[in-house]
């Protein structure tokens, strides 16, 4: 590890690399001279400078003039850290600033006047290019506390004109619709305060410049903010925790971890960034490489009443199909008080096999899976407490007081994984049903919201001084790995009724999330667009739901049923991304399950690993969740450029024939284009690139076209 020297107000010191002071100015100097206090990409450079309370990064594209880069802006005051009722700025001076090779800054700050110090983290990703912001707040000794009231994890100032922001917004059902928006509608302000990542906003925003993409995602599951000004030369980025009632007392020898904030700068369009924030994310989530399987899931077809006597003869249809994993939802269980007729969400907590719906147990139903060539998935809802749960009275104090009070009677409560008591009764208690039964992927729910959490009364101060989210989402990180080691051939799915709670904090520790509660295709489909800004392909999980319609269940009466769309469009829709059936197949006719049959084989043997490891691009802006649009594309090549996969949508636009640029190909290599509606054809990639046109004779028709090089 090499140590710079630093130069500071014109005085140069030793190679320990201890700073007597580190003013705004010097920095700057030293950053355009030889570029120890900046991170240096291909096409811009990012210039770090303390401002009084502010840690700031500067982002200019390689072209800035010299006088530009020095004229850094003041932009917006945000401390790094504030404390105490007043919420007081802390000032800062550096007292080291390390640097381990051309991609990697470490910085480390000293508070003036409170016991504090800040550890700063600086990577420039050598894959993806994008830069990688950690930061931890150490208490540096002594008897005093420091009462922290906010934090900053990420300050950014971009200096080349804005032209669009784009974020998601949406709500249950309805997650991730795409905003574009322009710098003259005013500053944008995105954030959760349900003590989850929300349906309301992703942690996520892009900006366009006339050259340029920026993007920025903050890697957390709990309270978030995000912040965009717009300037007249740039705009100021800056997010982390939510510090609306945020508090988080250090003592001695504690620290405090920020979010993990992304942030980069692409000379590409907003689809090619994508792919960049994509390649990362991937390969930072467990199993990398592992293909996800194909799922049947319980719930849509037994919403809430998974039985023996109804899973069991689904076994051969599920097999049949190609499906890989048979997943029982919500309902299999009971309260540690006996068997209950009580809907599905006022049992959890407990975790005892329900013997009135599986009087074999589940470890019967997992054998005749694993019989069958299945592997067997089970629902958990392990936060969450049911008003019947034996937790309730024997352990109040490993429940969440939200706002200090305690949770109603008759409400459903949260489990505080920030107490470690709690902690171990969830980890002890799910893996010994997942050794017992035989577990091979364990879906993860969490139907509920936290607000800012809350510490039960009499638990220990070195607990209750953390702030309560912060200490539950560590402590729910710490979980899945846990899980995940213990088990590690174990396939872990996130699920908050949809999207809920998906973020790049809790999918670094999980392989996929169940996507959206919403059935319909079409509305699904706009889903997936939105969502695959944010997350790529291969978390994002969705089912094959409404076929043939789910009148015979309560919440969806045969009216709600839309019936644009065959089933080969509605599979089409569920296979971008991780797939699988939630269908009431045992009704299906044996026309349908020859069609799932086909496309459940070609996903597993052709596509899968194109899908959840290849390049995304998407080939037409966002449908509308309504279906009246135009058409509706995604194409995905393979990293090697050996083979690809093109999805297409007729909308109910009136134009029957589109043409689609295939890009991510070899120009000179003849590929085998094979579309699944019969068609052959033989091309090379650059004509591929120029353009392959498809034709739909009718609304709500798809094609599915299958790429790869000849020779092969």
């Amino acid at each position: 590890m090499k140590r710079r020297d630093l130069l500071v107000a014109g005085t140069a010191l030793g190679s320990s690399g201890a700073l007597s002071a580190f003013d705004r100015l010097a920095l700057a100097q030293d950053a355009a001279g030889d570029g120890a206090r900046a991170l240096i990409a291909p096409d811009h450079r990012y210039e770090i400078s303390l401002r009084g309370s502010s840690l700031a990064i500067d982002c200019f594209p390689s072209t800035s003039p010299a006088a530009a880069r020095h004229a850094l802006d003041q932009g917006v005051a945000a401390p790094l850290a504030a404390v105490g009722d007043e919420e007081r700025p802390l000032s800062w001076t550096a007292v080291s600033w390390t640097e381990a090779n051309r991609y990697s800054r470490a910085l480390t700050l000293k508070a003036a006047d409170h016991p504090l110090e800040a550890d700063v983290s600086l990577v420039l990703d050598e894959l993806t290019g994008l830069l990688v912001r950690r930061t931890v707040l150490r208490h540096s000794g002594g008897p005093d506390e420091v009462d922290l009231r906010a934090t900053l994890g990420l300050l950014v100032s971009v200096h080349e004109p804005i032209e669009q922001i784009f974020y998601l917004t949406g709500e249950w059902k309805e997650e991730a619709a795409i905003v574009r928006t322009t710098p003259s509608a005013g500053a944008i302000s995105l954030e959760s305060r349900t003590g989850k990542t929300g349906f309301e906003f992703q942690p996520y925003v892009a900006l366009r410049t006339a050259k340029a993409t920026y993007l920025c995602q903050i890697l957390w599951s709990g309270n978030w903010m995000l912040r965009v000004e717009p300037r007249e030369t740039g705009a100021v980025v800056l997010g982390g925790f939510n510090n609306w009632r945020f508090r988080h007392h250090l003592r001695a020898g504690e620290s405090l971890q920020l979010p993990t904030v992304l942030f980069g700068r692409f000379e590409d369009n907003l689809d090619g960034a994508t792919r960049q924030l994509h390649d990362y994310r991937r390969a930072h989530r467990p199993d990398p490489e592992r293909p996800m399987p194909v799922q049947f899931n319980s719930w849509y077809p037994f919403a809430g009443e998974p039985s023996a006597e109804a899973l069991v003869p689904l076994i051969p249809t599920v097999k049949e199909l190609g499906c890989e994993v048979f997943v029982v939802d919500a309902g299999w269980y009971r309260t540690e008080s006996g068997e209950s007729d009580a809907d599905w969400d006022q049992r959890t907590g407990d975790w005892r096999v329900s013997r009135q719906r599986f009087p074999r147990g589940l470890r019967d139903l997992s054998l005749r899976c694993r019989e069958a060539g299945l592997r067997f998935g089970l629902w958990f809802e392990p936060e969450v407490i049911s008003p019947s749960s034996a937790i309730r009275q024997s352990h109040p104090e490993w429940l969440h007081y939200i706002d200090g009070k305690p949770p109603a009677a008759d409400e459903r409560a949260v489990l505080n994984l920030g107490v470690p008591e709690a902690w171990h009764h969830v980890f002890d208690r799910i893996t010994a049903l997942i050794r017992i039964i035989g577990i091979d992927w364990m879906k993860w729910d969490f139907n509920t919201d936290l607000g800012i959490g809350g510490w039960a009364p009499d638990l220990p101060e070195d607990l209750t001084g953390q702030n309560p989210l912060v200490a539950h989402y560590r402590g729910l990180y710490r979980l899945q790995d846990a899980i995940r080691g213990a088990f590690p051939d174990l396939i872990l799915e996130m699920c908050a009724g949809g999207a809920g709670r998906m973020d790049g904090g809790i999918l670094a520790h999980a392989h996929v999330n169940w996507m959206s509660d919403q059935s319909g295709a079409l509305r699904k489909l706009a889903i997936h667009f939105g969502i695959q800004l944010a997350h790529p392909a291969v978390v994002c999980n969705d089912w094959l739901i409404d076929w043939p319609g789910r009148g015979d269940t309560p919440d969806q009466p045969p009216s709600l049923v839309d019936p644009r769309g065959d089933l080969r469009f509605r599979l089409r829709v569920a296979m971008l991304g991780t797939f699988g059936i939630s269908a009431p197949v045992h009704r299906w006719t044996r026309a349908d399950i020859a069609t799932a049959t086909h496309h459940v084989a070609l996903y597993k043997s052709r596509l899968r690993a194109i899908i959840q490891h290849g390049d995304r691009y998407a080939l037409t802006r966002s449908p509308p969740p309504d279906g009246n649009g135009d058409w509706a594309a995604q194409w995905f090549a393979a990293k090697d450029g050996l083979s690809g996969v093109l999805f297409a949508f007729r909308l109910a636009g009136d134009q029957p024939t589109r043409r689609f640029t295939l890009r991510g190909l070899h120009k000179q290599r003849r590929y085998h284009v094979r579309l699944d509606s019969g068609r052959q054809l033989e091309m090379t990639g650059e004509a591929l690139e120029n353009g392959l046109v498809i034709t739909l004779a009718q609304a709500f028709e798809s094609e599915l076209c299958l790429v790869e090089a000849a020779g092969l």
